[in-house]
């Protein structure tokens, strides 16, 4: 019981941490343009479901699930689908208790092990690009992280208007090992 506590804290802390890194880099960098929505063939609206993702990519292969047992609080799910070509994750809200139909994708996620032709966004950048590509695609208006004890090398960029997220994770070369899109709050 106490384990599980303490990973129900440990989740909702990195949710909270990227969710307030989020918040805040669009006050300070906005990207231009008109926001990225697309990753992995996956169009992130508001009207995405799951059900769509299954059926480009199959049932997947694990799932993970974090309940409250708050009525008035979302539950989280995270679907996996590990193959040759193919590391992707998906992050799904729902609130079976009060809207028992509503949900919600609120994470796109292509990793390691992903193709290129797979792992690539709605404006062509691909897993195994580098900085260069993501500046001519995307422009120079993004956070950029570099902190080496942490393992953490990655380009963010923000938009303001819809206020998207899009997360590219860098080797030491700045090639794109992996990228991420959340949707608007």
């Amino acid at each position: 019981m106490i384990a599980l506590r303490i990973m129900v804290i440990l989740a909702g802390l990195v949710l909270f941490a990227s969710i307030s890194r989020a918040d805040h880099l669009a006050d300070r960098v906005p990207a231009s343009g008109k926001p990225e929505t697309k990753l992995a063939g996956i169009h992130l609206t508001e009207r995405t479901r799951l059900r769509e993702v299954i059926k480009r990519y199959g049932k997947p292969t694990r799932v993970k699930s974090w309940e409250s047992g708050n009525p008035n609080w979302s539950n989280q799910y995270e679907y996996y689908w590990q193959k040759p070509g193919l590391n992707l994750r998906v992050v799904v809200e729902r609130l079976p208790q009060k809207i028992p139909a509503w949900e919600y994708i609120s994470l796109i996620e292509a990793n390691v092990g992903t193709s290129a032709k797979v792992g690539t966004t709605g404006r062509g950048l691909r897993i195994g690009q580098s900085l260069t590509d993501i500046r001519r695609l995307y422009g120079r208006r993004f956070k950029l992280r570099d902190i080496p004890k942490l393992k953490i090398h990655d380009v963010m960029f923000q938009w303001r208007q819809e206020e998207y997220s899009l997360v590219a994770t860098l080797d030491s070369r700045n090639r794109i090992v992996g990228l991420s899109l959340s949707a608007p709050e």
